[in-house]
């Protein structure tokens, strides 16, 4: 497939393309006698066998895909010790709350995301993840614009995803997600409330980012009335941010910060804190359904 890839994006995108196989070769031919040849190999894999499902949920045009572009870099790596100790990190994890609504979670111990929803379905009494790959991959392969049909096999362990003529499997993750829900600091309850512009905020990690890339940490601390903001000793930049409540220096990676303001859609955005040592919360003053979790860092 990789070969395939290569040879298909070296064809010309104006021309009809002519597909045949002579012998080994796969013949990719255009015009009067230009081609592109890729070798064959003789299939080995087993045929996939799709499982029979006995419930099915329907998420509407556009989820899966939403949330394969925003909540991936908030899950554990495969291969990191998080995950090893705790697999079902290395996925989105869904459960379903008393009220029906369906709560979509994923952390890797130095940030999380907590995302509610009410449009999107799930199986009532199941909590489990599902795979950061299996989402970023079906996201390539389902079209966006199409209902996707999620049906669950009866031994609990897989997923059967659907969308026109395309059916995909992809495992689940068991596990016990941490209780992260804990970790967040209320609106109305935060001892320290931060309000920034949210695109002057991302802007700012941004640049943070290109200057200091492999240690874009940003320490955040006020000088009377101003919001100033230094990357080591190379960057001082003032913010037109507002604090209530107790005021103090904090530090903080600025991917992450970026990555948690990328979640919203909204002019502002809040940094929330209970107390100094305490993790940010990142919320917004228009809905609760969305929150992010991110550590703070040493200076």
């Amino acid at each position: 497939m990789l070969e395939l890839d290569l040879k298909v994006s070296a064809l010309p995108s104006d021309e009809e393309i002519i597909v045949e196989l002579e012998g080994s070769l796969l013949n990719l031919r255009w015009g009067r006698s230009s081609k592109i040849a890729c070798e064959t190999i003789a299939e080995t894999a087993p045929l996939i066998d799709i499982p029979n499902t006995i419930e099915t949920v329907t998420w509407e045009p556009g989820i899966l895909h939403s949330f394969s572009r925003s909540m991936p870099p908030f899950a554990a790596l495969s291969n990191s010790q998080m995950a090893k100790a705790n697999p079902c990190l290395q996925g989105l994890y869904f459960a379903m709350d008393d009220t029906g609504e369906v709560l979509i979670r994923a952390s890797n111990g130095a940030r999380a995301v907590t995302l509610r929803s009410e449009k999107v379905k799930w199986f009532e009494g199941m909590q489990f993840s599902i795979p950061t790959e299996s989402i970023c991959g079906l996201a390539d392969l389902l079209p966006s614009d199409s209902e996707i049909s999620i049906g669950i096999n009866e031994a609990r362990t897989l997923l059967v995803f659907q969308a026109g003529l395309t059916t995909a499997v992809s495992r689940l993750l068991a596990g016990k997600f941490p209780d992260i829900d804990r970790s967040y600091s209320d609106k109305d309850a935060a001892g320290t409330k931060w309000t920034f512009d949210r695109m002057e905020l991302i802007e700012l990690c941004r640049r943070a980012r290109r200057l200091a890339p492999s240690r874009p940490v940003i320490t955040f601390r006020t000088e009377g009335a101003k919001t100033k903001i230094d990357l080591e000793s190379i960057l001082t930049q003032q913010l037109g941010a507002m604090c209530e409540g107790e005021q103090f220096e904090f530090a903080v990676n600025a991917e992450y910060v970026e990555l948690a303001a990328s979640l919203f859609r909204t002019e502002e955005i809040l940094i929330l804190f209970k107390d100094k040592t305490s993790p940010l919360t990142i919320a917004c003053e228009q809905t609760d359904h969305i929150r992010a979790l991110v550590g703070q860092m040493q200076k």
